[in-house]
């Protein structure tokens, strides 16, 4: 089995990431404390983590049925 093309899972990972980056500052703002390093982390932490564990696996397994 070959290895997905890198260019295609960078274009699957940046047309994850921006609707991420663009909604869930702003989602999650009301709900944290004020300082900025905090807030960056925090969400941060959060895109990293949908796009670790729900869009990669979900894009690999998509990618290897083809």
């Amino acid at each position: 089995m070959n290895p997905p093309n890198k260019h295609l899972i960078a274009l699957i990972n940046y047309l994850a990431l921006v609707p991420l980056v663009y909604f869930i500052p702003a989602w999650v703002q009301p709900y944290l404390p004020e300082g900025k390093l905090l807030e960056v982390s925090i969400v941060v932490a959060i895109i990293v983590s949908i796009i670790s564990y729900i869009v990669m696996p979900l894009t690999m397994k998509l990618l290897n049925k083809k």
